[in-house]
């Protein structure tokens, strides 16, 4: 039984949008290692579809391209023209290490963007301070469960209905400290302006 639902994004679907991206911007896989700083032997297995890249990679490769995980995904949408992208349409990816699935919420085009992420029991994150430095700012509001959040060396213990903004580019971890069930959060997120 295929375990895949018709909204999960697939490795497949990842490596023909990151060597679409590639390619429209010229780029040899040399130069998108340099500037994202993820090997060229992963970036090309990732784009024959032939290894699953992590969240971090993902991140890390989107981010050198300049442009979000959600706008990389919303290509996938069937109704990218719409102000409304309903439930049984939206996608989600699962990094299979981790275990972390992420779901794009709003329509293409959105702004603010609006993401869930579900994060399994013990599991955790880290976001380079990178893959936010083309942000204007995020808010993340925990929907169920705890999430301890870490930043600038300092960890905020978040509960279901807790909100944090965070308004400057940093590297920060995630992580979830129940042993028993995973936790869920909504963020929103804007470019900023070119």
């Amino acid at each position: 039984m295929d375990k895949t639902s018709k909204n999960q994004i697939v490795d497949s679907d990842i490596a023909r949008l990151l060597l679409k991206h590639r390619k429209a911007r010229n780029w040899t896989v040399a130069e998108l290692a340099q500037r994202s700083g993820v090997s060229q032997a992963m970036i090309s297995k990732v784009e024959r579809g032939a290894s699953s890249p992590s969240a971090t990679i993902l991140g890390r490769l989107a981010n050198a391209m300049n442009i979000t995980l959600s706008k990389l995904f919303a290509e996938l949408e069937q109704h990218q023209n719409s102000l409304v992208l309903f439930a049984h349409q939206q996608q989600h990816w699962t990094d299979e290490k981790s275990g972390i699935t992420r779901w794009s919420l709003s329509p293409a085009g959105a702004c603010p963007e609006l993401i869930k992420v579900e994060i399994p029991a013990l599991g955790q994150l880290t976001i380079p301070a990178s893959a936010s430095e083309h942000l204007s700012g995020q808010t993340l509001w925990v929907l169920s469960g705890s999430l301890d959040f870490r930043v600038n060396n300092q960890t905020h213990h978040l509960r279901a209905g807790d909100c944090f903004a965070l308004t400057f580019a940093s590297e920060y971890q995630m992580s979830n400290p129940d042993s028993e069930q995973g936790c869920a959060y909504v963020v929103a997120f804007s470019q900023k302006n070119p």
